[in-house]
């Protein structure tokens, strides 16, 4: 019985629970980038060597650019709360 499919396998059902049970989107993040682990491992245990150092190349771009679109995000919502309707007019 070969151990990367099995360990590959418990990450992405790990991965897809979390995404769907998490609450914080931050979380939901860290899951799915578990689940990416657990399918690049099942690539590589179906030896599609290439695709998989294609993805493994992409996946951690993508998830930064994720965590930084969220932090933009949090920065935007808190900006909003400080200011609130009290907006300076600039073109007066």
């Amino acid at each position: 019985m070969e151990v990367l499919p099995l360990i590959s396998g418990i990450c992405c059902i790990l991965g897809g629970l979390g995404v769907v049970l998490h609450t914080n989107p931050i979380n939901k993040i860290i899951m799915l980038a578990l689940l990416e682990i657990g399918m690049i491992g099942l690539i590589v245990s179906s030896y599609y060597l290439d695709i998989a150092i294609i993805s493994s190349i992409c996946e951690p771009i993508c998830t930064i650019i994720l965590l930084l679109g969220y932090m933009k995000y949090l920065t935007t919502i808190k900006k909003k709360k400080k200011f609130g309707r009290d907006l300076p007019v600039l073109s007066k």
